[in-house]
């Protein structure tokens, strides 16, 4: 039998630490060593009561700052006989700043995971989401199923909706076109196709970070509370299936620019390598 004398040190640490620690003495920390204190909860664990339909909500979220710049080929989820709820191809978080060859991460604090639970105790759905979240976000977009909150045609009383297509009816599911919420989807009016929004800056209005982008599933159609968990009362709606909330302070004027109106993409690549948009 082989002998592993640095695995068997390894475990006698433990009962050393012991045996030190029990000669220790725990003083109360004063106001002073209080506030000269710095520490985060690694994992929070949290519920409440869903008070759109009384669904049990349990929250995880972990105390973590991530920046990244990420890119995947394609996304796809929901798909049902071919009918996706969420098509999109070169898909990325973050860009790439050509003028100066430099990494623009996507930033979030303290993601999250939650799932409700009806009276039953029955899984009605679950969503992953970040306390603060804000970067670009660009997906070439074929079927989107969801919330795109941006500005349209200059207007602050009206939010934009997503549309089944050119002078089609308002939906939150599969959608291919973006307009103005109680428009008519006339293309290149008030409304434009989802492939021109190459890129989307979330975060609030103001360009801060946002506590409301997030990803969820649910069985049936359903909501989930939006803006900062301790103070907010306020709902997102959500349809049956996979739904993307993103809240953005991106501006088009579709009634200038027409059918052409939308957001540029922006490189997500150093290098081309023939694959999809790596630099615009």
């Amino acid at each position: 039998m082989t002998d592993f004398p640095s695995i068997k040190s390894l475990l006698l640490l433990p009962v050393l630490a012991l045996s030190t620690q029990a000669n220790a003495q725990l003083k109360p920390m004063d106001d002073t060593a209080l506030e000269g204190t710095v520490g985060q909860a690694y994992i929070q664990m949290d519920s409440y009561v869903n008070a759109n339909n009384n669904d049990q909500i349990s929250r995880v979220t972990f105390g973590q700052d991530v920046k990244i710049q990420a890119n995947a080929d394609s996304l796809q989820l929901g798909n049902i006989g071919g009918n996706i709820d969420i098509a999109a191809t070169n898909f990325s978080l973050g860009y790439i700043d050509t003028a100066t060859n430099t990494i623009i991460p996507f930033e979030f604090t303290d993601p999250y995971f939650e799932w409700a639970t009806d009276a039953t105790n029955n899984l009605t759905g679950f969503r992953i989401g970040f306390g603060e979240a804000k970067g670009i976000l660009q997906m070439d977009l074929s079927s989107f199923s969801g919330n795109i909150d941006m500005m349209l045609n200059g207007s602050l009383t009206s939010n934009s909706a997503l549309f089944t297509g050119a002078s089609g009816t308002q939906t939150s599911k599969q959608a291919t076109y973006i307009g103005v919420d109680g428009g008519t989807c006339q293309d290149g009016v008030d409304c434009v196709d989802l492939a021109n929004i190459q890129s989307l800056s979330v975060a609030d209005e103001d360009g801060t970070s946002t506590s409301d982008f997030f990803l969820s599933f649910q069985k049936n159609s359903s909501s989930w509370l939006t803006g900062d968990f301790s103070s907010s009362s306020a709902y997102q709606n959500t349809s049956k299936g996979f739904f993307m909330n993103i809240p953005t302070n991106n501006a088009v004027d579709i009634s200038t620019n027409g059918i052409g109106a939308g957001t540029n993409g922006l490189a997500v690549e150093f290098i081309d390598r023939g694959v999809g948009r790596w630099n615009n």
